[in-house]
């Protein structure tokens, strides 16, 4: 596939001024280049080609409520699935690209962003304490402006996580060999295999109840793992953001104008939301879980004042 033979677009359109890119550049070429449909453009790229196909089935509920004691409540829920022949994660997956570009049906499979349920819930609640309230209807003014007027929101959000894949590194012993240069390959899947207890995520091959059911296909074959597994997933979410905030009216200073506290946290239980184990087949660290996906817990504190 590198052998290189005389590159017969060499040279062409320098008597028409046109200036020379990609494969016209050079005197050889490899046979591989010339065997691509248009082989004198070396930008051609199969892989990255906007021709894929793709499905999305889901099932969207929302629910909302707003009650007479200042409490506002939100939610939704989505189960849903997408298929297709090529997507990015924008999880840190590696976009694995096609295996064989004239049968794109052995690239279908559960997109790489598929994410099956998704729960969040928001509500916005006024506390009912200070003057109008429940309690403390008749409580001193500079009591009320300290207790009185706070409101309090969270954003929960609960969902699974996105399907692994797992590659095939470029060398080493669980080489797999490429079917042809730019092209990718998958492992073999010679067992059954399931995400195994949290408890063994930070060991070597933990992530899997059989990490040896991956395996390296033989050289010059296509291996039969799908492109993603959507049978073992990545850490789903389980994050809440809070905060609690108040306005001080300064009506008397100026009309119209109030100062405004406000106090947020982001992961505000301090969850750790761990990342995807690496996925290389033959790693020292295959199947190990080594990073957090999310930050901790992140507070913030503002006073705004509108005039």
């Amino acid at each position: 596939m590198a052998t290189q033979v005389p590159n017969p677009f060499y040279g062409a359109g320098k008597s028409q001024g046109v200036v020379q890119q990609g494969d016209l550049l050079s005197p050889t070429v490899s046979q591989y280049q010339l065997d691509l449909p248009y082989p004198q453009f070396n930008g051609f790229d199969v892989q990255g080609a906007p021709w894929a196909n793709m499905s999305y089935h889901g099932l969207q509920l929302r629910f909302e409520k707003r009650f007479s004691n200042g409490l506002q409540l939100l939610g939704t829920y989505v189960w849903s699935k997408t298929i297709d022949e090529s997507s990015d994660s924008g999880n840190g997956f590696p976009n694995i690209g096609v295996l064989d570009p004239n049968d794109f049906q052995r690239e279908r499979a559960v997109s790489q962003y598929n994410i099956p349920q998704v729960f969040q819930f928001t509500y916005v609640y006024q506390l009912p304490f200070g003057h109008g309230k429940q309690f403390g209807a008749k409580m001193n003014p500079v009591l009320d402006a300290i207790v009185g007027g706070w409101q309090t929101t969270g954003i929960w959000r609960f969902d699974d996580g996105q399907p692994l894949q797992v590659a095939c590194p470029g060398s080493g012993a669980f080489e797999c060999s490429q079917t042809m240069p730019g092209y990718n390959q998958l492992p073999n899947i010679v067992g059954t295999t399931r995400r195994a207890s949290k408890s063994q995520w930070f060991q070597p091959g933990g992530y899997f109840t059989n990490p040896g059911a991956f395996q390296a296909p033989a050289p010059y074959t296509l291996g039969n793992a799908p492109r993603t597994l959507p049978w073992i997933s990545v850490p789903g979410t389980a994050n809440a953001d809070l905060s609690l905030f108040k306005e001080f009216g300064l009506s008397r200073v100026r009309e119209g104008t109030h100062l405004e506290y406000r106090l947020e946290m982001f992961n505000g239980f301090n969850h750790p939301q761990f990342a995807a184990p690496n996925t290389t087949l033959g790693s020292s660290q295959f199947g190990q879980v080594l990073s957090q996906a999310n930050r901790p817990r992140q507070i913030q504190m503002a006073l705004k004042l509108y005039f």
